[in-house]
């Protein structure tokens, strides 16, 4: 016997859209362009988690609740699925919560893909959204889909930007428009030699950034992120500098309170003047590291090491 859905009200297929785990919401969104509606307007904002990965020659998404900590033998095993012309991999976990679906071919990529991230898209558009361009994905196509999620307001919270070359345009577009502080970005492309950086007005405040080729990265713009992590071409900084941004982050000057910096020209007799004035604490050290624990004015815990070339500052060790 069919389901009623016509006949009951908005605000009763809410509640029973709200009441189904993971598996069912994704099944019902499926079902026709209304019921992807339902599932859009019914589904409280952030609740679920819906990440979107892109590849050279296929698709992946994962649709779980926020939070939710994937466990590879919880997933029974793949089934497929149909959504509109393209037939899927589906697999999901014994309890419901998580849904995986991957498609692959070898033409006629982009379009599929496309198609397909505008399906699963639209409904949830009101989870926490990742998305990762793995490498072999077009810099165009790339930014083509990061345009279309900025354009419709999609609640982008981590970005993994893997594409093989990408232009300074878009590195740039990348930077300024997904400043968020709430938002997590890696950069793991080569970017061109000769890009120069325009911060937007206070410079950035990521939660997280991750840049693999720093050549072109001039710190003071990122003092106010929360993380920072560069590393292959980062521009060296004097013992002078790393000890007055260390100052900086104990009187709560900057947001910045974790970073790891691949340093060239720091030596390990230089940790001593790095860390000066910063704890009364002694030093630690091994046969290559050095640390020392240090408190910030609002008595956050603190620890900086410098290892094989490598300063790292943790927050949560």
């Amino acid at each position: 016997m069919p389901f009623p859905l016509r006949r009951i009200p908005l605000l009763a297929i809410k509640e029973i859209i709200k009441s189904m785990d993971t598996r069912a919401i994704f099944f019902f969104s499926l079902v026709s362009k209304k019921s992807a509606n339902f599932v859009m307007i019914s589904i409280p904002k952030y609740s679920l988690s819906a990440e979107f990965i892109f590849k050279e020659n296929g698709f992946l998404f994962e649709l779980m609740p926020k939070d939710y900590i994937k466990h590879e033998v919880d997933i029974i095993p793949v089934f497929p699925t149909t959504v509109g012309n393209h037939s899927l991999f589906t697999r999901f976990s014994f309890g419901g919560l998580y849904v995986n679906c991957e498609w692959t071919y070898f033409s006629e990529v982009e379009e599929s893909i496309r198609n397909l991230f505008y399906n699963y898209s639209r409904p949830f558009k009101n989870s926490k959204i990742n998305m990762k361009f793995e490498a072999g994905t077009k810099e165009e196509f790339a930014m083509e889909i990061m345009r279309f999620a900025w354009d419709n307001g999609f609640p982008l919270d981590n970005i993994g930007f893997r594409v093989k070359n990408a232009s300074p345009e878009s590195i740039q577009e990348l930077l300024n428009r997904c400043n968020e502080q709430h938002m997590s970005l890696h950069i793991g492309t080569q970017i061109p030699m000769g890009f120069k950086c325009t911060p937007p007005p206070g410079g950035y405040k990521f939660k997280s950034l991750s840049v693999n080729y720093a050549h072109w990265v001039n710190l003071d713009d990122f003092l106010q992120c929360r993380k920072v992590i560069f590393t292959t071409g980062f521009p060296d900084l004097t013992v002078e500098y790393l000890n007055d941004l260390l100052k900086k982050i104990v009187d709560v000057e900057c947001r910045l309170q974790s970073f790891l910096f691949q340093l060239k020209s720091i030596n390990p007799t230089d940790f001593t003047e790095i860390v000066e004035g910063l704890s009364e604490s002694e030093i630690e050290q091994g046969e290559d590291w050095q640390e020392l624990e240090f408190e910030r004015k609002d008595g956050l815990k603190l620890l900086i090491s410098l290892s094989n070339g490598y300063l790292d500052l943790e927050d949560d060790y």
